[in-house]
């Protein structure tokens, strides 16, 4: 039992990552901290270890396929990555009883406002400005940008590209695939530099992940092949409803 829960799990949230292509690290790191029972910074620990490895695949088929524009990822990530060492630091140095007492409340806010974020996508409230032209931000907005999903990734390990998703859509003009390009390749250099941060400080549970990862493979290819045959905007509905009852659950516990 122990071993099907976390292979189960791994292949729910694959295929979810695989039909809406969000949703992964905020099922994922409520699961391993509620249902798992990890301590808060081992939860985000693995969870990021587990996108990282799942992360790299999807960037590197974006990136074959012309979606990514290189200089955009480096001036996001010239503040993220900085931003999430520095989250992932906090976390690590701070004393394990705060962290225990008070990073679940920050973590259970943060779900409610991804949940919110990906509802408004679902009621197509939240979608990319319709233009034929490829308008960037400016290389210090990116940054600014990149820093603000960067210290959410350390901290939690989830949020980052939902909230780069949200900020971009709503002030910028940029293609759908360029943006779903952008959010993949920069969140596997993400969550690979974050992951690397906790599994040095002893953080990670690789025994876990790979246990997520023999379920997540399958439900990812399963996902990405059932696209045509699902309606994606019901499937995003109740993705948030789950992350905003994960959120809820969260507060209600501490």
């Amino acid at each position: 039992m122990t071993t099907m829960l976390p292979i189960g799990a791994g292949f729910v949230i694959g295929f979810l990552i695989g039909l809406t292509g969000m949703g992964g690290g905020a099922l994922m790191t409520p699961f391993l901290f509620i249902v798992m029972k990890l301590e808060p910074a081992a939860a985000i620990g693995t969870d990021l270890a587990f996108a990282a490895i799942t992360k790299i695949v999807g960037g590197t088929h974006h990136y074959r396929h012309g979606n990514v524009v290189p200089k955009q990822v480096a001036w996001m990530a010239l503040g993220s990555l900085p931003a999430s060492f520095t989250s992932a630091q906090l976390v690590l140095r701070l004393d394990p009883q705060i962290v225990e007492n008070y990073l679940p409340l920050f973590l259970g806010a943060v779900l409610i406002l991804i949940g919110l974020i990906i509802m408004a996508q679902a009621l197509n409230l939240l979608h990319p400005r319709p233009s034929t032209e490829l308008l960037w931000p400016q290389p210090l907005t990116m940054v600014f940008i990149g820093a603000v999903g960067g210290f959410l990734v350390g901290m939690t390990s989830i949020g980052g590209g939902t909230v780069i998703m949200a900020m971009l859509m709503i002030f910028f003009t940029i293609p759908i695939n360029y943006l779903v390009g952008l959010d993949v390749l920069h969140g596997a250099l993400l969550a690979n530099v974050a992951a690397l941060t906790y599994a040095l400080a002893g953080r990670t549970e690789w025994s876990l992940v790979g246990l997520l990862l023999i379920g997540s493979i399958p439900g990812v290819w399963l996902g990405v092949h059932a696209i045509s045959r699902i309606d994606r905007r019901i499937i995003r509905g109740v993705l948030a409803v789950l992350i905003i009852g994960a959120g809820i659950n969260l507060l209600r516990n501490q």
